[in-house]
């Protein structure tokens, strides 16, 4: 922990253990002291540490082809996408880049917005450019995504950030609905179950609510589930079966 101080940038506030190695649900640190791990990588890993699957997956991945990056198909990339269609039960779909964070996700989904916008709206000077976001959210770190995070604290130090973002108190539909109708907004972030800013979990009357405000004003409605998909509500995805 000392070293650390001498080459590495704080820029997270660690807790005083040093953790060696993991199994399952459980770490280990460097004495050997065992910990439940409730963070999960901070929400982004569900098989638990050493899952076997994955680690021969890995294994035989590494050695068969590392990395060629979007200049050339590659069959893993393919299979995986037309899964993720699969799953998500919508055959009219096509399955979005896939990210290495949930920050990129949401970065993307900025860019996606605007561009859908500008694609509907082809004769517009000025197509919808902004967004709404809601108090207590938390989308990322990166500049894009910071911006549709609420916590001053994680937008001050950078600021001036995005221009352009509204928030709404969460679960207040009548505000966001006044906002979406403004005729300005290209889209909405909504964490269904928000995790950062306390775990905080929308109605479902206010999600399909959203869905249908979105739908009438031409705005995007884009669910962040980065906390929340992959079963941990006993769904994979929590929106799916609502909205």
């Amino acid at each position: 922990m000392e070293l650390e101080k001498n080459v590495f940038v704080g820029t997270y506030a660690r807790a005083p253990v040093v953790i060696q190695s993991g199994k399952g649900c459980e770490l280990y640190d460097v004495d050997g002291k065992e910990y439940p791990d409730m963070t999960a990588g901070i929400a982004v890993y569900s098989l638990g540490h050493g899952d076997p699957d994955w680690v021969n997956a890995m294994i035989e991945q590494a050695h068969t082809l590392t990395h060629v990056g979007n200049l050339y198909y590659s069959i893993p990339q393919v299979r995986l996408e037309f899964y993720l269609i699969y799953l998500y039960g919508c055959d009219s779909w096509k399955a979005p880049p896939v990210a290495n964070s949930g920050t990129e996700a949401n970065e993307a989904a900025i860019k996606f917005a605007r561009k859908f916008q500008r694609f509907s709206h082809p004769d517009k000077k000025l197509p919808a450019t902004e967004f709404i976001a809601f108090t207590h959210s938390f989308h990322g770190r990166t500049m894009g995504s910071v911006a549709l995070t609420s916590k001053e604290h994680y937008r001050l130090p950078f600021e001036p950030v995005m221009p352009g973002v509204k928030f709404i108190e969460y679960g207040n539909f009548e505000e966001a609905k006044k906002a979406i109708q403004h005729g300005k907004t290209a889209a909405v972030f909504i964490e269904p179950i928000q995790g950062e800013g306390g775990i905080y979990s929308a109605t479902k009357d206010f999600l399909r609510a959203l869905r249908t405000a979105c739908d009438d004003a031409g705005a995007l409605l884009v669910f962040d589930e980065v906390q929340c998909r992959l079963g941990r509500t006993g769904h994979l995805w929590l929106v799916r079966p609502l909205v």
